[in-house]
């Protein structure tokens, strides 16, 4: 949320603060306003709706990992006697050994220097399978949550540059310039590449 205020400050600066801004920066900004701007009243809407159901799906996603996190945490610190730490590595280990010795014991035979590596944060499942495989599983479904809104962020971009894609096009065509998408295959140093140019 700290990251998102001075973002939507720099938004509302540029909209806002010049006289005049080209439709594909304004599409670039916020997808689909350039669109408006050019009378493409489908498009705009496509686009808009678009970055309104990404921008839901990754806070939502963020969100719900969240909440799933703290429920975890709250589920091995009750069971399993975890003092919380700031490192998602620990907390996969937690799911994968029932105490910190046995994570000790494994890494003494697999000979590398993680071996006391949580000796001063230990946890024991007391021998209770279920319940370690029960917290593994939340933590899974945390971390699948996490990676959805990261994709989903990726998404977020892809709707931007797209749209501003969409509104050069749409200029060229009103002002009567081609525009054109040229393939091209070629080897460089016996890798084959494909490429796809724009042309206006």
């Amino acid at each position: 949320m700290q990251r998102t205020f001075p973002i939507i400050l720099l938004y509302i600066s540029l909209s806002f603060g010049a006289s005049s801004i080209h439709p594909v920066v304004k599409s670039f900004l916020i997808p689909g306003w350039g669109d408006i701007e050019l009378e493409n009243n489908k498009s705009s809407r496509f686009f808009i709706q678009s970055e309104i159901l990404l921008f839901t799906g990754c806070i939502s996603a963020f969100h719900v990992s969240n909440l799933i996190e703290k429920k975890y945490i709250t589920f091995a610190s009750e069971h399993a006697g975890v003092i919380s730490i700031n490192d998602h590595r620990y907390w996969v280990d937690i799911g994968n050994y029932n105490t910190n010795i046995d994570f000790d014991s494994e890494h003494l035979r697999m000979r590398d220097k993680k071996i006391g590596q949580w000796s001063e944060h230990p946890w024991d499942w007391n021998k209770n399978h279920a319940n370690r495989k029960k917290f593994e599983n939340m933590r899974i479904d945390s971390d699948k949550y996490f990676l959805a809104g990261k994709f989903l962020i990726g998404g977020i971009i892809m709707n931007h540059i797209i749209s501003s894609i969409n509104t050069l096009y749409i200029t060229r065509l009103k002002s009567d310039n081609k525009i054109s998408l040229k393939p091209s295959f070629y080897n460089l140093n016996g890798d084959y590449k494909y490429m796809i140019s724009l042309e206006f």
